[in-house]
C-alpha cells in the first residue's frame, strides 16, 4: 500500500506524456483537473508538466496566467541551476516567452526591457532580436504621431477639395474642374508621402539602433553562464 501513491503518480505522469503537445486545451484541461497530485511529481518531472502546461498557456492566450507560473519557472530553473531542457537552453526560452506575453499584451516597455537583457546575454539570438524591433516600431515615437496627423489632414483637406468640386466647381465652373483636380490628387498624394516617409524612417531608425546595440554587445563579449540574472 506504501507504493500506491508513487504508481499512481507515475501513471498520472505517463498520461500526462500521452497528450499531443499541440493539444493546447486538453494539456490544460489535464493538467487543472489533477494540479495538486502534479506538485508530488519529482522535481524534474514536474517542471517538464508545468513547462508544457505553461507553453499551452500561451497558445490560448491565457497570458496573466502564463506570467506569473513563467515566473516560478523562471525561479526554479536558476535555483536548480538547470541550463538545458529538451535540447534548448530553458533559462532563454522562458525569458523569451515572458516579452512575448507582455507583448500580446501590449506592454511593450516591459517586454522591449525583457529583450534587451536577453539579448545582453545572447547577442546571437536573432527571434529575439526580431521581436525586439517588432516591439520598438509598435511604440511609436512624437514625429510619427506628428506626421500621422500632418498625414490625415491633408486626407481631409483633400477630402473637402472633393466635396467642393463635386458640389460647386463641376456645375458652375466647369473650366477651373482640372486645375482643382490636380490640387486634390496632390494633396492626397502629400498625405501619403508623409505617412510613409515617417513610417519608413521610423523603420530604418529601429533597425539601425537595434542592431548597431547588438554589434556592440557581441565586441563587449556574450556574457557567461555564472553571469545570468534576471529580474
Amino acid at each position: 500500500m506504501s507504493r500506491a501513491p508513487e504508481i499512481y503518480q507515475t501513471d498520472l505522469y505517463s498520461m500526462f506524456k500521452e497528450i499531443g503537445e499541440t493539444a493546447y486545451r486538453d494539456i490544460i484541461a489535464f493538467y487543472e483537473n489533477h494540479e495538486v497530485s502534479f506538485l508530488q511529481l519529482d522535481h524534474f518531472e514536474l517542471l517538464e508538466v508545468q513547462i508544457s502546461y505553461a507553453t499551452a498557456l500561451f497558445e490560448v492566450g491565457r497570458y496573466h496566467e502564463f506570467l506569473a507560473l513563467n515566473d516560478e519557472l523562471l525561479e526554479s530553473v536558476i535555483f536548480h541551476n538547470i541550463k538545458a531542457f529538451k535540447g534548448e537552453d530553458i533559462f532563454e526560452k522562458l525569458i523569451f516567452k515572458k516579452a512575448a506575453a507582455h507583448y500580446q499584451l501590449s506592454e511593450l516597455d516591459v517586454c522591449e526591457r525583457v529583450l534587451w537583457e536577453l539579448i545582453r546575454m545572447n547577442p546571437n539570438n536573432t527571434v529575439a532580436s526580431y521581436l525586439l524591433k517588432r516591439c520598438r516600431i509598435r511604440k511609436q515615437p512624437r514625429f510619427l504621431l506628428i506626421s500621422k496627423t500632418i498625414s490625415i489632414a491633408f486626407f481631409l483637406i483633400s477630402a473637402g477639395i472633393i466635396a467642393i468640386e463635386l458640389l460647386i466647381i463641376r456645375p458652375f465652373f466647369e473650366d477651373y474642374g482640372s486645375t482643382v483636380e490636380i490640387v486634390r490628387t496632390a494633396v492626397f498624394i502629400g498625405g501619403i508621402v508623409v505617412l510613409v516617409s515617417a513610417d519608413g524612417w521610423h523603420r530604418v531608425k529601429t533597425f539601425h539602433y537595434v542592431n548597431r546595440t547588438i554589434e556592440e554587445f557581441k565586441r563587449k563579449g556574450v556574457t557567461s553562464d555564472s553571469e545570468k540574472t534576471f529580474t
